[in-house]
């Protein structure tokens, strides 16, 4: 018998051109369906299969324990994995439709939302192993422009939802010449403490092994929650040629089942952003977002990084904005 805090469940939904997806439904071992109140669709970056997330909603399920109450579900878009559909069908609206609809029938009023979308109009996406038990999904944007050298830039998603704005803004800083490679960090964090809850030195050692992977050292822009992981990743000073972090950052490293943080110091960015230095950080406040970050924590933030340093606010994260702080960290470097 399982000592799981989580069980799981193996079936199809139809989508309404009669094609079977193949899902697997992770939820509490103690809750029944009555029970749940949050239903979280981890959605594969095609032409990825549901083998990519089942870490993902398995840590995040076992995270709360076997009397939780949020569920996962992790399933095969058509014509990948275990799902029925002939490749080049990439009709995938029809399947997220098709799990909402799942969704509502068997559960009624549920908190229910998608994390992650299935296709990127310009990006591509790879899957790069780091170490053992811990791999990272890439979403990557060529370069415009004839240059033979272009400069890189790693951008970190929102936790769990790498969304098309972000897509969007990837492309725009593409155009503009730079080679782009996106993150859903949450994605990679949950692979990442399948066997050990994180250190920093474990994340500067994964983000080492990544640069490897890189056409060169990158300017790394982090989202709200993903800033601390873009400051502590900009401490790796040999590895980087600057930070831009936007919004929430120390909230972050807040979840104890992916982070050693039992000591308080272990992840406290007033203490580590100096060591960002020589290299320019940028601090950005975006206001009106949920999770643009608080005033104090970002101008705490600043004060104790060194030159080159900027704070900046915006209502509205444009890419004319985002690419204005990327050239500024090119012209301090």
């Amino acid at each position: 018998m399982s000592n799981l805090p989580y069980v799981e469940e193996s079936f199809g939904i139809l989508t309404d051109d009669e094609l079977y997806l193949d899902c697997i439904l992770v939820k509490p071992a103690n809750a029944s369906d009555s029970d749940l109140r949050v239903l979280r669709v981890w959605v594969p970056r095609y032409p990825l299969t549901k083998t990519s997330v089942i870490t993902c909603a398995r840590q995040e399920v076992q995270s709360y324990g076997s009397d939780g109450t949020i569920a996962h579900l992790v399933f095969d878009l058509r014509g990948t994995g275990d799902s029925e559909g002939l490749p080049g069908n990439v009709d995938f609206d029809m399947d997220l439709h098709a799990i909402q609809e799942w969704a509502k029938e068997r559960f009624g009023r549920i908190n229910f939302g998608f994390l992650g979308f299935p296709e990127s109009d310009y990006g591509r996406v790879n899957m790069w192993p780091l170490r053992v038990g811990a791999v990272m999904e890439s979403y990557y944007y060529h370069a415009a422009g004839d240059n033979l050298t272009p400069p890189t830039i790693l951008y970190l998603g929102s936790y769990g939802n790498f969304s098309r704005r972000d897509d969007i803004l990837c492309t725009k800083l593409a155009d503009q010449g730079y080679e782009v490679y996106g993150l859903d960090p949450l994605r990679y964090l949950l692979h990442a403490s399948v066997t050990h809850r994180l250190t920093p030195d474990d994340l500067r050692q994964d983000f080492h092994s990544l640069v490897q992977m890189l056409p060169s050292k990158p300017i790394i822009i982090g989202r709200p929650l993903a800033a601390g992981l873009a400051l502590l990743w900009g401490t790796s000073v040999v590895d980087n040629r600057g930070v831009i972090a936007i919004g929430l950052a120390q909230s972050g490293f807040h979840p104890g089942h992916i982070f050693q943080n039992n000591n308080p110091y272990n992840f406290m960015l007033s203490r580590l952003v100096s060591q960002i230095s020589p290299h320019p950080v940028a601090f950005m406040q975006h206001i009106g977002h949920k999770l643009g970050g608080k005033e104090d924590e970002l101008d705490k933030l600043f004060q104790n990084s060194k030159e080159p340093r900027l704070l900046e606010k915006t209502d509205k994260l444009t890419s004319k904005f985002l690419i204005g702080l990327v050239h500024w960290i090119e012209k301090n470097q």
